[in-house]
């Protein structure tokens, strides 16, 4: 694990520091997904992983942002007028606001039905937590990954059948007329495209909505929104590392060599606490090629679930202490389990 800002920064896009999986020789297996879920761009480099990057990236491009904008509104507005009739209620605001908003988002994009958003969730949750010293977790990792590969195998033949005005529809135009895409990328690329932004955004709004309640600080944050954001959304960082990587050769880091294939942590939350970082820009969605493609999209989500929600309700107030929050028993993802408050008429 290396958790400096300068060397994190640097090896964030090194290339000498691959994500292709097949360049592991220390036994790293990880989730052991199948083909069709395989393929995505956080096992790819190079001309395979910038071929994919391009039929993807429209979705979340600054040409796009107006319209993206725009749908987040509409959307979370919604959401939040079915949220104010329960008023003095308590609510699960991880449930009922955090989940609902970026997944509705994601899914209008992408062409994803709603009725798949609980499963969505309950199969990241199986695989950000799994504990493979544990019978039952691994057992639960398998069904999730078998339901993930039979529903988004599904999706795709559903608008191969009847396509729309979504991007999944595109991309499977671009693998049937174009060639573009292999099967197992284009069902791999809407997995990862749904499942990781969901999560992102998920466990982002609500550490940094947990964070305010807790600090009696909302009012303020909400006043002061546009400067304080940046240092909310890094200390809410749901990812505590980068997707791991693996060295092509020995590599030298500091006065540490690290062998050809051992899998390497890039800490993005220690880069960005590093004091060394002296202002320089954030690392949280990383940085160089695999620059995270959702950040766009989970920033501008950030930005209409949170301080709508205490201007709204400027007198929400966590239901039970926030040292009773119940977070996730995971290295990969820092999420509550649920977020209990009451939103105080």
């Amino acid at each position: 694990m290396i958790a400096g800002y300068d060397e994190v920064s640097a090896l964030l896009a090194d290339p000498q520091l691959s994500l292709d999986k097949r360049h592991a020789c220390d036994g790293y297996t990880g989730f052991a997904l199948p083909p069709a879920l395989d393929r995505n761009l956080l096992n790819m480099d190079g001309d395979q992983h910038n071929r994919i990057r391009k039929l993807a990236a429209p979705a979340f491009s600054r040409r796009s942002v107006d319209d993206l904008r725009a749908a987040i509104g509409r959307i979370a507005g919604a959401v939040f007028d079915s949220l104010s009739e329960k008023d003095g209620e308590t609510v699960d605001l991880l449930d009922e606001l955090c989940v609902p908003v970026p997944a509705l988002v994601l899914g209008e994009l992408l062409g994803v039905p709603a009725d798949l958003y609980p499963h969505l969730r309950d199969a990241a949750a199986a695989m950000f937590t799994v504990d493979t010293s544990s019978a039952e977790s691994r057992q639960r990792l398998k069904a999730a990954i078998d339901w993930l590969t039979t529903t988004f195998a599904d999706l795709v033949a559903a608008k191969r059948a009847d396509p729309g005005d979504d991007l999944l529809s595109g991309w499977v135009r671009a693998r049937d007329d174009e060639a573009a895409l292999t099967e197992d990328e284009l069902v791999s690329l809407a997995f990862l495209m749904m499942l990781a932004g969901l999560e992102n955004a998920v466990h982002m709004c609500g550490n940094i909505i947990a964070a305010l309640l807790d600090s009696g600080d909302a009012a303020a944050a909400v006043a002061a929104w546009q400067s304080r954001r940046g240092e909310l959304m890094e200390q809410a960082n749901p990812s505590p590392f980068a997707i791991r990587r693996f060295p092509i050769a020995d590599l030298t880091v500091g006065a540490t060599t690290i062998p050809k294939g051992d899998t390497v942590l890039l800490s993005l939350i220690g880069a960005d606490s590093d004091p060394a970082r002296n202002g320089r820009r954030s690392l949280m969605f990383g940085r160089g090629p695999h620059y995270c493609l959702g950040a766009q999209a989970a920033s501008l989500i950030v930005d209409a679930v949170v301080p709508e929600l205490f201007t709204r309700h400027p007198r929400a107030r966590l239901a039970i202490p926030a040292a009773e929050l119940t977070y996730r028993a995971s290295w990969r993802s820092h999420g509550l389990v649920a977020l209990p408050a009451i939103l105080a008429p």
